[in-house]
């Protein structure tokens, strides 16, 4: 009996440390934004699609955790980022992690910066990482939020015209005289009457010896 009981107390504290490890590291209380708000304050805002989505491991956790979400990026409304984004965040969404599903669209608002509240336990992390929280914008793209997000881009910058290339002025075409025009046709006739008059000199001279 007594080591029945031992049993049973182990089991229950062994229960209690496994709540308490996945019970949220507090409470997340979001503050409304507008769509201008929040890209003002994210590094890099993207939409795509949410294409895997990796939990840390092991029995106990925290609910502020990393999780690991990759983004097919489809387009890129402010910063940058890669075809295949991976952002940050924590695993759930009573820490302030993301809370994205499914395969529609989606937009992401991260930064550079990891929230020093939430993720104060997380290890090193390589300096080009991004994180996304739950109160920071992210959410699925809807027709609202996808014009809204339009309207923010800065307009493509109009092209100048290019300058008229200079018109060189040609040379005045010399033409050739025509061989066959009127010219060449006024020399035969002319040339046929001097042929003519000198045979009738040469005859005149004949008969004159």
């Amino acid at each position: 009996m007594r080591r029945a009981g031992i049993l049973l107390l182990l089991s229950a504290l062994l229960g209690a440390l496994v709540v308490l490890g996945a019970s949220p590291a507090q409470a997340c209380s979001c503050v409304g934004g507008t769509t201008a708000e929040f890209t003002e304050r994210a590094d890099v805002v993207f939409t795509g699609r949410l294409i895997s989505r990796t939990e840390p491991g092991g029995l106990v956790r925290s609910s502020a955790d990393p999780a690991r979400h990759v983004f097919a990026v489809d387009a890129v409304a402010k910063g940058s980022a890669s075809e295949r984004q991976e952002v940050l965040s924590p695993v759930s969404g009573a820490s302030c992690g993301l809370e994205l599903a499914g395969d529609g669209p989606v937009v992401v608002f991260a930064t550079h910066t990891a929230d020093p509240h939430i993720s104060a336990t997380w290890p090193p992390l390589e300096d080009d990482q991004y994180f996304a929280y739950l109160c920071g914008g992210s959410a699925p793209l809807i027709p609202q939020l996808e014009a809204e997000l339009g309207d923010l881009r800065p307009p493509d910058p109009v092209a100048a015209p290019m300058p008229a290339a200079p018109v060189e002025p040609r040379a005045a075409a010399t033409t050739a005289p025509d061989r066959d025009g009127p010219a060449a046709t006024l020399l035969v006739p002319g040339a046929g009457a001097v042929l003519l008059a000198g045979g009738a000199l040469l005859l005149r001279r004949r008969r004159a010896r």
